[in-house]
């Protein structure tokens, strides 16, 4: 249930995000800020369930902490606006780029994972700074990349799932790297381009 209701959620708001991000920016940013919350409430649980902690063992717990980190991230987004542009451009960035560059294949020069998360953070300062400064194209684009990467991190598990016949929470395991084959890299990035290049068409005819 809170996987499917995830999923539908991150649907919703990434098209949304990749469609119509430059015109309706504060609701995409407060959509993005909701789908990193919701992302990090599943890693906060996965993580929490494993001790001896009462509510995490109750019925509807998963969906409840779900739901509150989404909320409330989506809330401080909303609320926030410009004043959390750079800090959620750069944890979305700085998340990807972490985890995406080793699934990818990319060998980066070093071994130690406090230096890539340094990296990641740096990386995800860039982008976000460019956004506060450079806004329209680079709004346009960073939504348009950030709503086709949203549909493609819940809807390609679901993909695989279905053609391998394996099921479970696959999306949680994508996003944390658990499993990351070829085919699957292959199909999402392929997916994704496609979205962000449609995206991007839309919003610039519709923002001329």
């Amino acid at each position: 249930m809170t996987m499917l209701i995830v999923t539908l959620l991150s649907v919703i708001g990434g098209a949304i995000c990749c469609f119509a991000g430059y015109k309706i920016f504060r609701v995409a940013l407060a959509l993005i800020g909701g789908c990193l919350g919701a992302y990090g409430g599943m890693l906060l649980f996965s993580v929490l369930s494993k001790y001896d902690i009462g509510f995490m063992h109750m019925k509807y717990s998963e969906l409840i902490t779900v739901i509150v980190c989404a909320i409330v991230l989506g809330a401080l987004a909303f609320g926030l606006y410009m004043k959390a542009l750079v800090a959620v451009v750069t944890l979305i960035c700085g998340w990807y780029f972490y985890f995406d560059s080793g699934s990818m294949g990319f060998k980066l020069p070093w071994t130690s994972p406090l230096i890539t998360i340094a990296v990641s953070i740096i990386f995800g300062m860039v982008i976000g700074f460019a956004v506060y400064f450079l806004q329209k194209w680079a709004i346009i684009i960073f939504t348009s990349f950030i709503g086709a990467r949203i549909i493609t991190s819940v809807l390609v598990p679901y993909l695989m799932a279905l053609v391998s016949g394996k099921h479970g929470e696959m999306v949680l395991q994508v996003l944390t790297r658990e499993i990351s084959g070829n085919a699957e890299i292959a199909i999402g990035t392929c997916a994704m381009l496609i979205l962000m290049g449609a995206g991007i068409a839309v919003q610039a005819s519709k923002n001329k």
